[in-house]
């Protein structure tokens, strides 16, 4: 054994991977829910041990983007992928520096049109084309008042309110303001919805309560995403950079042996419904969350075969991992053992055979108990560390 892989081990061995009581939700981490997330803390503690700074990280399970807002913090440069367009959306946010233009195009126009929504245009906002849009009875936005989905899901007084917000946000010509904005809406579409707040999967309730209107709503929600932007722009260095696409990372367009490492999270087999839990945003932005469920990884939760299915695409998912990985470099995974058709999937088990499989050699695996992770039903975590040989 190297004196480098045993110095890894060591500092792998020292680490508390439990990170009870930590604050997980600083800077950007916290701007919009995404189900699944792994702690920042886990990412940082790997990237540190793994990588220099200056390196090039890349997290092909990328969701909402906290393996690469930790890797930016720490003067990595990164690339992130994802089939997710709502995980890409939040992780383009999460790690954006924002200029001061875009911010103040942002508080100068978008925040002025939206107080004019909340006081039922009572206030005279002049020059601002967001502001005249809302006004215009042709809004390409009104055929979601008569939509069937449109109207299950959001009372009539919420929808119509809603479609006047988005209006808002399509004019927005900026694309880094578009993004922004675009989250701060989506943050808001399942609270202002019919969906049940008791599960974290997207029930309809038919006794739902009668719904607030969603512009103070919208508006506080932008508020705190601008606000963790300029808290942000303080914190990244200057001479880091992201990349972040919408790809398959069965097939990335990333050259051979182009990565110093690799810090991910997979996803859990069948246990979280990735795209069901962002339906409402996903289907409103104009995707089709049942089409992106049967192409993510670990979709198709209810099929006999999602075992099956998911294998066939870890199989692959590694044999492109090694292709990427510069040689003597290594790569992290955080897994967790998940109950799939009544029985427990070792995906643990299936992680070091198929890394072993593709090429690579196991360094050594931490396990953590998850203290701090809501609901802890899966127990035990597995922290993986691998590497490409030299």
């Amino acid at each position: 054994m190297s004196d480098n892989i045993s110095n890894i081990i060591e500092k792998i061995n020292n680490t508390n991977w439990e990170f009870e009581g930590a604050d997980t939700q600083y800077l950007t981490h916290n701007i919009h829910r995404y189900s699944g997330k792994f702690i920042p803390q886990i990412a940082h503690e790997a990237i540190a041990i793994l990588s220099k700074p200056q390196d090039t990280i890349f997290d092909p399970y990328a969701g909402s983007g906290t393996a690469l807002l930790e890797a930016m913090l720490m003067g990595r440069n990164v690339i992130g992928i994802d089939l997710n367009p709502l995980a890409i959306l939040i992780a383009r946010v999460k790690t954006m520096r924002a200029t001061d233009e875009v911010i103040a195009e942002i508080e100068r126009e978008v925040i002025p049109s939206i107080i004019n929504i909340m006081s039922d245009g009572q206030i005279s906002i002049f020059d601002l084309p967001v502001a005249e849009l809302v006004t215009d009875k042709t809004s390409p936005n009104h055929w979601r008042e008569t939509d069937e989905w449109h109207t299950k899901w959001f009372q009539s007084h919420v929808l119509e309110q809603l479609i006047q917000l988005f209006d808002i946000v399509e004019c927005i010509q900026n694309e880094q303001a578009k993004h922004i904005v675009t989250v701060a809406f989506s943050d808001i579409l399942r609270r202002s919805s019919n969906a049940s707040s008791k599960y974290p999967n997207v029930m309809y309730d038919k006794n739902c309560k009668r719904k607030p209107l969603p512009a103070p709503l919208f508006f506080e929600s932008l508020r705190f995403v601008v606000g963790r932007l300029k808290e942000l722009s303080d914190k990244l260095p200057d001479n880091v950079t992201a990349e972040i696409k919408l790809c398959n990372n069965l097939h990335t367009e990333l050259a051979d042996n182009s990565v110093d490492a690799i810090v991910t999270h997979p996803p859990y087999i069948a246990a979280i419904p990735y795209a069901e839990y962002g339906s409402i945003s996903l289907h409103w932005l104009g995707n089709n969350e049942r089409a992106l469920d049967k192409e993510l990884t670990g979709g198709r939760r209810h099929s006999n075969k999602v075992v099956d299915l998911f294998a066939e695409d870890y199989k692959k998912f590694f044999a492109e991992c090694y292709r990427v990985l510069k040689p003597g470099k290594f790569a992290f995974l955080m897994v967790g053992n998940p109950t799939s058709n009544g029985e427990v999937v070792p995906l643990n088990t299936m992680t070091a055979d198929y890394a072993k499989n593709a090429g690579f050699e196991h360094v050594t695996t931490a396990i953590r108990k998850g203290m701090n992770r809501r609901g802890n039903r899966m127990g035990e975590e597995y922290l993986i560390f691998i590497q490409k040989p030299e």
